[in-house]
């Protein structure tokens, strides 16, 4: 009696976390009508609120064919909500999208089968729990290890580890069933109760806040990075590069400063238009990315002005990679476009232990760059040594 009102209580408390969090969902869906994964998610949730309602139901199951209905919802809903969970971790491909509707099709047919030959219910909850714990054994292993790893998505792996190990207690009835009212059998059956709640819990709060955590990720990408090219955008660049000025005067290391200008960059805007120049900025920017070492920052500050911050880079390396920047868009074309555009660079080298401002390093590689412009471009242009100026007002707003 006391399994029987666990299981009663549980299920009221699956109905109604289900029901809360598909109102929800409609709730703030017109708020975000191109998000592409809450309908997957959201008819997960109703096909769950089916199952449930009649497994609330007092003799239902003695109606025929509610029980094969039940185990098509089952499978359809977890499908469902699996493949929104893959979508939310950019892993569902359409291959794997197609692995899944082939397995989830299988268990369907496999669990009727089944209930044809032997309507035997115990068996049938049993080979669907190993059904659910192999449908879960991907998304585990995604979180765990596979994606970027965060401190929420590791969490959320392991407890879906937690949730098939006891799917998997479930389906260990099928090779060993303990006593009726052993102490095996109350912790295996509870500890299937935990995993089925676990699952409820994951497949709403989990997910919500997996959304959450990409939507800041996203925020935070958007105020970062330079929406065109996709390097650092000004002010990201400023929040980087200034402790590793600070770092450099504490430790007496060099380190090189550029501003990089792409020439005739109006031109090429009147006569081709802007979609054009903005392409030419797309190419510019990869092409460059690629020259630099992992500790090097690149950042865009506006137009087709570029800055690049050489971490421990003395005027030696400075000047080389300067001219190695240049000469990798010496030529350079940009696909189904005739033309062919070069860059300007100002550089300057400081190796001093009083902290440089970076407004400072900004002002003696603009007046490089302005001069590089005066020689008739596509070349690079060396700043007198650091001597203490005062830096530009202005330099993050400019």
């Amino acid at each position: 009696m006391t399994a029987g009102l666990d299981l009663k209580t549980l299920l009221a408390c699956l109905f109604f976390g289900n029901l809360f969090t598909v109102l929800l969902i409609l709730a703030y869906r017109p708020s975000y009508p191109k998000e592409k994964t809450t309908p997957l998610f959201l008819t997960a949730k109703i096909l769950q609120l089916a199952i449930l309602q009649l497994l609330l139901l007092q003799g239902i199951h003695d109606i025929p064919f509610v029980l094969p209905s039940l185990i098509l919802l089952s499978v359809a809903a977890g499908t469902a909500e699996i493949l929104a969970l893959l979508k939310k971790l950019e892993a569902d491909s359409e291959r794997m999208k197609q692995r899944y509707y082939t397995l989830a099709g299988i268990s369907a047919i496999g669990l009727l089968i089944l209930y044809l030959m032997h309507s035997d219910v115990p068996r049938l909850i049993a080979v669907s729990a190993l059904t659910g714990a192999i449908l879960l054994l991907y998304p585990a292993y995604l979180l765990s290890w596979k994606v970027r790893k965060t401190p929420l998505q590791e969490i959320t792996g392991m407890l879906y580890g937690v949730a098939i190990l006891a799917l998997l207690s479930k389906a260990s009835s099928l090779f060993y069933l303990p006593p009726a009212g052993s102490i095996a059998a109350v912790w295996l059956q509870s500890f299937y109760y935990a995993g089925i709640y676990l699952l409820m819990f994951l497949g709403t709060a989990g997910f919500m806040l997996l959304s959450r955590e990409q939507s800041y990720a996203e925020l935070e990408r958007v105020a970062t990075y330079d929406e065109l090219t996709g390097v650092l955008n000004r002010r990201a660049f400023v929040l980087r590069a200034q402790p590793l000025i600070a770092a450099a005067a504490k430790e007496m290391t060099p380190f090189s400063f550029m501003l990089l200008d792409v020439d005739h960059f109006k031109q090429v805007n009147d006569t081709y238009g802007h979609d054009t120049g903005d392409r030419v900025l797309q190419d510019f920017a990869r092409r460059i990315e690629r020259q630099l070492g992992s500790g090097d920052l690149f950042g865009r500050f506006g137009g087709e002005e570029f800055a690049v911050l050489l971490h421990r880079s003395d005027e030696e390396d400075g000047e080389r990679i300067a001219e190695r920047l240049r000469c990798s868009v010496l030529g350079a074309t940009v696909e189904g476009m005739p033309l062919s555009y070069t860059v300007s660079i100002g550089l300057i080298t400081i190796l001093s232990g009083e902290r440089v401002p970076l407004g400072t390093l900004y002002k003696l590689s603009d007046n490089a760059l302005y001069e590089a412009k005066q020689r008739g471009r596509n070349c690079v242009v060396r700043s007198d040594s650091y001597k203490g100026k005062v830096p530009e007002a202005g330099f993050l707003t400019k």
